[in-house]
């Protein structure tokens, strides 16, 4: 795996936090490090939490890199959904901040056995966050009925071809099993000839099937309720989020009782992020305090 990854929103993020040193912090999505270095180098001490076993590897080294002191940062591996069974293991019961950046790692869509990106035609198709537990997309695909696809790409790839996609997938694998990138992507491109458009359609297509061989926005949920439990009053949860779907969730919960809303509007990458980093159109930063 690559550790070529820019964190989104790294200076508008760390600042929100508003990092006292000394003070806990729990980074739940830390990929390869660039948050949690960020926040340990303000001097907060801090818990890095990641599915991905090799993205904690990278972190771990990178951190290492920079000779912070170990007693002010711990990394372990886990899906945010058990932040607050992670975080009291490690002695984080009560936090300062808490930060979720919630998009891909630019590692996962560069390594092509992941299965994260449709250009690596030849690679499993896998979109597991953890890759030594449940279902791949594959065994996805090839096991739910075509209803069921098409909730799919149609809820959590927001994709309007949706139906006709699904009954495509569904033929297909009557013929002959889907088990790589490109066995989907034959699939789509019998559906979307235009290779611009299919490129947009595909994006969605992987959207829908790694929420759901994830379970995504349910591990949202879990994860946001957990956060706040953690914090203590005036304690900062700050989400970078990339869809619209993991945003209104975000959103809607930071307007329940108990909180109040920094953002009113989400914090958007600059133009000059941007440029550097396309991967950041789409990021959302928004922010909240406990009361």
């Amino acid at each position: 795996m690559s550790d070529t990854h820019v964190s989104v929103l790294r200076q508008e993020a760390i600042a929100a936090l508003e990092v006292v040193p000394g003070k806990k912090y729990i980074d739940a999505t830390t990929g390869a490090g660039g948050h949690s270095l960020a926040i340990v180098k303000k001097g907060g001490v801090l818990l890095g939490i990641d599915q991905d076993k090799e993205a904690l590897r990278i972190a771990t080294r990178r951190l290492e890199q920079e000779q912070l002191k170990p007693e002010n940062w711990t990394f372990t591996q886990g899906n945010f959904r058990n932040i607050e069974t992670l975080a009291n293991a490690h002695g984080f019961n009560l936090v300062s901040g808490i930060l979720f950046d919630l998009g891909v790692s630019s590692m996962q869509l560069d390594t092509p056995e992941r299965g994260f990106s449709y250009r690596f035609t030849d690679a499993p198709l896998d979109l597991r966050m953890d890759t030594s537990t449940g279902d791949t997309a594959a065994q996805l695909v090839n096991r739910v009925t075509a209803e069921e696809l098409y909730d799919i790409f149609s809820s959590y790839g927001e994709e309007q071809l949706a139906r006709k996609l699904a009954d495509a997938v569904y033929r297909a694998r009557s013929v002959k099993r889907i088990v790589t990138v490109g066995d989907l992507v034959e699939v789509v491109a019998s559906v979307v000839p235009g290779e611009s458009m299919r490129y947009g359609v595909l994006s969605r297509i992987f959207q829908g099937l790694r929420i759901a061989v994830n379970d995504e926005l349910s591990s949202l949920k879990l994860g946001l309720e957990g956060a706040k439990r953690l914090l203590v009053p005036g304690g900062v949860l700050a989400v970078i989020s990339f869809h619209s779907l993991e945003d209104r969730i975000v959103k809607q919960f930071m307007r329940q009782a108990g909180s109040q809303v920094i953002t009113k509007h989400p914090i958007r990458p600059g133009e000059q992020e941007q440029e550097v980093n396309r991967r950041s159109r789409s990021a959302k930063l928004r922010v909240a305090k406990k009361l």
